[in-house]
């Protein structure tokens, strides 16, 4: 949204129709500008319609987890004991690429705060898991250059 000054004369009340056509505009620059934003953070956007509240973002992280679930022996094993409800969280693939994917999104984004690697080891383990998980997450936030 642009603020603009008017002086004196030029600022003068808007009446009830011509209010109506800049409020259409202004919310669908917004839908623009917020889809803009989201791409920018990695995220897909799906639109149903011109609303903003019909916007839908789908995270893609846990298909392409699945995916790889079924070339991965260890895994297969581990999910007879997710079935059995003995086991909760998400068995990630032997994929270094994922790992370091999953790994950012917890450390790097705008809503966390690089909280080391001790609390990214922990926050973490409340939905994923992997062997080696502690000393990865540790090596990982040792590595970053922001901290």
């Amino acid at each position: 949204m642009d603020i603009i000054y008017h002086e004196e004369k030029a600022n003068v009340v808007a009446d009830a129709l011509s209010g109506r056509s800049v409020h259409s505009l202004c919310t669908t620059m917004s839908l623009i500008r917020l889809k803009d934003e989201v791409t920018k953070m990695g995220i897909h956007v799906i639109q149903k319609k011109d609303a903003i509240r019909d916007l839908t973002v789908k995270p893609d992280l846990y298909d392409d987890i699945r995916r790889k679930h079924a070339l991965d022996p260890k895994i297969q094993e581990w999910r007879a004991e997710v079935e059995k409800g003995t086991v909760s969280r998400w068995c990630v693939p032997k994929d270094e690429e994922m790992k370091k994917i999953i790994m950012a999104e917890a450390y790097c984004t705008s809503y966390s705060v690089h909280p080391g690697g001790e609390k990214l080891c922990k926050d973490l383990k409340q939905t994923f898991w992997w062997p080696g998980m502690k000393r990865e997450t540790t090596e990982f936030a040792a590595r970053c250059l922001t901290c």
